[in-house]
């Protein structure tokens, strides 16, 4: 497959610092893309001002303003599907054709290259390939592991190569995501739809690993979704979720339309764009012992080569979805980020299944 961006060349751009530039707001500056903040200090509720802690400082963000009706109105569910063959036929994008999904990006070789660079971009930011506990066993001893909505399995590719005594097991919905990408001998695809029911026995795996489907899962599915998880996943195995929050912070005015209507629209399609603060609860309640929860920010075109290849990633990610949004006002909104240095904060959460069930 040829990638538009490789895993090296990546790796040396992100590595590859440059001075931050001047801040033009009076806004303090949020934290580093590197550092974390805890958790705890992010309010867990939808309420319209929103705070959070970090690196010192405060930032506060009124999130209460008008929503932009056009954007949202293209996003309504009587919309979706002819807005779907609308892609096919005008922007020669292949989507996926689970009716049941909401999940609005498409499912081809263009989106294989985004979900990479994607990958590399929540690897540099975290610091980690995951943080389940197992690092020093995967060393010595075979693990099993799973790749929930793995698209063209990045990230388990990184980690078949890291440890390659784990067998690792990616499955997505879209087959058409990794038809053609590099298969590692320790890694293999399925086809399956975790909405549904995932295609394995009860504990069948040492750790779970799921990522950035805050798009996909209907807000009445989460709690089945987590549940599922939890099945699949051995007795004192481990289950890491990590999903972003679409708020973003410090956003200009074509961004904050655009945010606006995008989140209501997402809300009023049935998608719960809060669950990063719900997912620990919904794993308590569920009888997982939650052992991490971190926080992590994503600087957008500002901030050094990560922001600045961050901001391709979300301008890549906001066309493929032309059917629903304008494309002149998708590039005016992000334009703006690196003027008013927005960013956004993305949350992974770890749990233990218990060796006894409860």
């Amino acid at each position: 497959m040829g990638n538009l961006f490789s895993k090296s060349t990546l790796i040396r751009k992100l590595t590859t610092r440059k001075q931050k530039p001047a801040s033009t707001t009076s806004e303090p500056a949020p934290p580093n893309a590197l550092s974390t903040i805890s958790l705890s200090t992010v309010e867990k509720d939808a309420s319209t001002v929103r705070s959070i802690s970090g690196g010192g400082s405060t930032h506060t963000v009124d999130t209460q303003v008008p929503v932009d009706s056009i954007v949202a109105e293209k996003w309504q569910p009587e919309n979706y599907h002819m807005m779907r063959i609308d892609a096919r036929m005008d922007q020669r994008r292949r989507f996926h054709a689970v009716e049941e999904s909401l999940y609005p990006l498409p499912a081809d070789i263009q989106e294989q290259d985004r979900l990479e660079l994607q990958h590399l971009l929540y690897r540099f930011a975290f610091n980690e390939q995951f943080h389940m506990p197992i690092h020093d066993k995967m060393k010595k001893t075979k693990l099993k592991l799973l790749d929930c909505g793995c698209g063209p399995g990045a990230w388990m590719r990184e980690v078949a190569e890291t440890y390659p005594l784990a067998e690792l097991i990616g499955i997505d919905m879209a087959q058409s995501l990794f038809n053609g990408v590099e298969v590692l001998p320790n890694m293999k695809f399925m086809t399956g739809n975790v909405l549904d029911r995932l295609p394995f026995d009860d504990n069948t795996f040492d750790g779970v690993y799921q990522r950035l489907l805050v798009a996909a899962v209907p807000k009445d599915k989460w709690d089945h979704v987590i549940s599922e998880l939890i099945r699949v996943t051995k007795p004192g195995g481990y289950i890491e979720m990590c999903e972003p929050d679409i708020d973003l912070i410090r956003m200009g005015p074509n961004y904050t339309r655009l945010s606006s209507g995008t989140s209501a629209a997402m809300s009023g399609r049935g998608l719960n764009i809060k669950i990063p603060y719900e997912i620990a609860d919904k794993m308590q309640a569920q009888g997982v012992t939650v052992l991490m929860e971190k926080a992590c920010s994503f600087p957008i075109g500002w901030g050094g080569r990560h922001g600045d290849l961050h901001l391709i990633h979300m301008q890549q990610a906001a066309l493929s979805m032309k059917p629903f949004l304008s494309k002149s006002f998708v590039a005016a909104s992000i334009a703006e980020c690196p003027e008013y240095q927005t960013y956004y904060n993305a949350f992974a959460i770890v749990g233990q299944k218990p060796l006894v069930k409860a």
